[in-house]
């Protein structure tokens, strides 16, 4: 049975945006990243699922933040139109997502780790879903 998270994760697959822009699919995760893997990276974490009205098929809410993990804050933020045309409304993983409403962006630039490792920057952008299913 489908869940918003599995579904998410079809929406953020599907077709070939992400993956032309440098993120196979292999590297988009559900709220983790492998500390060894490859940069950029896609994690994302679903937040908030509600449901909005009742009855046998009722309209739910989410809000989802999908965080880009890229080597320097230019990389990061070149995923930000890839994301913008990958999340909207259709069908994943049997959910249909009937609005996606953009609620922005956030930036985390790269930083000195420890020792003379950096750690890389972080994009954060946030929409909801109100699907059913």
């Amino acid at each position: 049975m489908a869940s918003i998270e599995t579904a998410v994760r079809d929406m953020l697959i599907t077709g070939t945006t992400l993956s032309t822009a440098g993120i196979p699919d292999t590297r988009v995760t559900h709220g983790y990243r492998l500390q060894d893997t490859v940069l950029p990276a896609c994690t994302f974490e679903v937040d908030r699922d509600e449901i909005i009205t009742i009855g046998s098929n009722p309209l739910r809410t989410a809000t989802v933040e999908v965080r880009i993990i890229a080597d320097t804050t230019n990389d990061a933020l070149g995923f930000i139109t890839p994301l913008r045309n990958r999340c909207v409304p259709g069908t994943y993983d049997t959910l249909v997502f009937d609005a996606v409403i953009d609620r922005g962006h956030a930036i985390e630039g790269n930083t000195v780790g420890d020792g003379d490792e950096s750690n890389p920057a972080e994009l954060t952008y946030t929409f909801e879903i109100t699907y059913r299913g």
